[in-house]
């Protein structure tokens, strides 16, 4: 799938949404692949702020599986890591701030925002822009 298709297609205009499927759409996992369980993802919680804010790496790793994302014991274990730090991120800046943030489409801002969590890197920065037409 083409990158013109691919933000016509999976666009959520929901930045919780773009920010989590970034995260786990690395490692030679699509973002088309990674979309394939998204309605599952939004039934078990995983992009409520609020849930990734109070859940641990154990329930995290307990609702990517649930959601679909099982890609095997580490894989799962390591983005589950990676969705708590994100939480983490949120619990200290607050979820306003970090809207406000995420929407200001100031790339530089954004990415030095994101950079220091654990396991977001070039690549998740990458995907996030894609998906919100940065």
């Amino acid at each position: 799938m083409n990158q013109q298709n691919l933000k016509t297609s999976y666009n959520t205009n929901n930045v919780w949404e773009d920010l989590v499927i970034s995260i786990l759409s690395v490692n030679q996992y699509t973002l088309s692949k990674t979309y394939l369980s998204i309605e599952t993802m939004r039934q078990v919680g995983l992009f409520n702020p609020d849930n990734l804010i109070q859940w641990d790496s154990n329930e995290i790793n307990e609702h990517l599986r649930q959601g679909g994302c099982e890609r095997g014991s580490f894989m799962t274990n390591l983005f589950a890591e990676r969705l708590a730090a994100l939480g983490a991120l949120i619990a200290n800046q607050g979820i306003s701030k970090c809207e406000q943030i995420l929407l200001s489409r100031d790339k530089k801002l954004i990415t030095d925002f994101l950079m220091p969590v654990k396991g977001i890197g070039p690549k998740v920065i990458q995907n996030l822009f894609l998906l919100q037409e940065l």
